[in-house]
């Protein structure tokens, strides 16, 4: 997955998922590990160190609005 990709995957799960984003795509990771996909694994250790990320670098709890404006 290009970082790009992961970057938008990582948009998107915030804000489908919330606080809970990060925890998902670790989920994932070890889904796909389990399974022997090792690419699969890899985009979605990907995708969680983009959350990360944006975690960091996003204005406190900015990430979290955007998710509640869209919920209501």
């Amino acid at each position: 997955m290009q970082d790009h990709d992961s970057q938008q995957t990582a948009k998107a799960m915030i804000q489908l998922h919330g606080l809970r984003a990060q925890a998902i795509a670790r989920e994932r990771a070890a889904e796909m590990r389990q399974q022997g996909d090792t690419a699969g694994m890899e985009r979605w250790e990907a995708v969680h160190t983009a959350i990360c990320e944006l975690r960091q670098t996003a204005p406190a709890g900015n990430l979290d609005r955007d998710r509640a404006g869209r919920a209501g």
